[in-house]
């Protein structure tokens, strides 16, 4: 039985009229745009239980993130579900999806492989993706904020992508200093550490492999998520060419404590894991889903920038290689 199906048909009324008339959003997939377009001005509840269906049909977790706490709570009702009086969103949608999976199983035993469980991160439930690229082995899952390590950047520009990888596996750890008011001077002082010059258009490292910064930062869960969307290119220029062959060095942001050096200033960060990642088909339908574009400079500027949305880590397998898959 399909999950969604069935707990669409126990939401209020009201509530499925609601989802019927959400807006399709900016990272929502491009097959739901004629879903939508040919939905009916005024909607009954059977035609806006089939516009339901039609939109999260496949997306159990899409369809609970989307539900208001007080329509998880009823929904939870409805199916006598065993939930805490006062129980949060992030709870009762956990049980949720739950109760759902035991209905799709149909008492069945299946493998996470078949049935992945999603993680709460920002109160929803997000499926982390298989990694796919290389990335650093580690004891505990999630990773740990790593010890302060001393800069050992190589004195030459890595020859291979192995040493390109060991000087990345060198710079976890290594604080990166306060900040400032240049947004990108952690990103810069991150590649610097791996011995690798800023090259504009082409792929900082011969041409082949790009290296980029992204942002995360433990959630209440103490699971690791992506906290802003990472810039890729100025609009105009190779962002594809970019995302090709792509080192992603996860930055965490931590604060300085007293008796730290430069205790006071702005937050510090480190680099917490990396994970390579190659361009395939897969990539390439993620990409088109999440680059978007919006002002990249200062207020007023009429510059724009190619950004990747967060969700795209979930998806390609980052999100797994810090949280480990649970």
């Amino acid at each position: 039985m399909n999950a969604v199906e069935h707990l669409t048909t126990r939401l209020p009324p009201e509530a499925v009229r609601r989802l019927a008339a959400m807006r399709v959003g900016r990272f929502d997939s491009p097959g739901l745009l004629g879903t939508i377009a040919a939905r009916p001005r005024v909607l009954d509840n059977d035609q806006a239980i089939e516009h339901v269906i039609a939109r999260w049909g496949d997306d159990l977790c899409g369809l609970l993130n989307a539900l208001t706490r007080g329509e998880l709570a009823a929904l939870a009702t409805a199916l006598r579900v065993d939930v805490a009086a006062g129980a949060r969103s992030w709870e009762l949608r956990a049980k949720l999806w739950d109760a759902g999976a035991a209905l799709e199983r149909g008492g069945v035993d299946v493998g996470r492989g078949v049935q992945p469980a999603p993680v709460v991160l920002g109160g929803h439930l997000v499926v982390q993706a298989a990694p796919r690229g290389l990335f650093p082995p580690s004891e505990v899952y999630p990773r740990h904020v790593p010890a302060p390590a001393d800069p050992r950047p190589p004195v030459d520009e890595p020859e291979t992508v192995d040493d390109l990888l060991a000087a990345a596996d060198a710079a976890i750890g290594v604080r990166l200093g306060a900040r400032g008011r240049d947004k990108g001077a952690w990103g810069m002082r991150a590649q610097a550490l791996l011995g690798v010059r800023e090259t504009g258009d082409e792929p900082d490292w011969q041409g082949d492999v790009e290296i980029k910064t992204v942002p995360i930062a433990l959630d209440p869960s103490g699971l690791w998520r992506v906290v802003e969307d990472p810039a890729i290119a100025m609009v105009g220029e190779g962002v594809i060419a970019k995302l090709q062959r792509t080192l992603w060095l996860a930055r965490a942001t931590i604060s300085r404590r007293d008796g730290d050096e430069g205790a006071g200033d702005s937050d510090d960060a480190t680099i917490v894991s990396w994970y390579l990642l190659d361009w395939d088909a897969d990539i390439a339908r993620l990409a088109r889903r999440y680059l978007h574009d919006r002002p990249k400079g200062p207020a007023g500027t009429l510059a724009r920038g190619k950004y990747l949305g967060k969700r795209f880590f979930a998806e390609c397998g980052l999100l797994a290689t810090l949280n480990g898959q649970l």
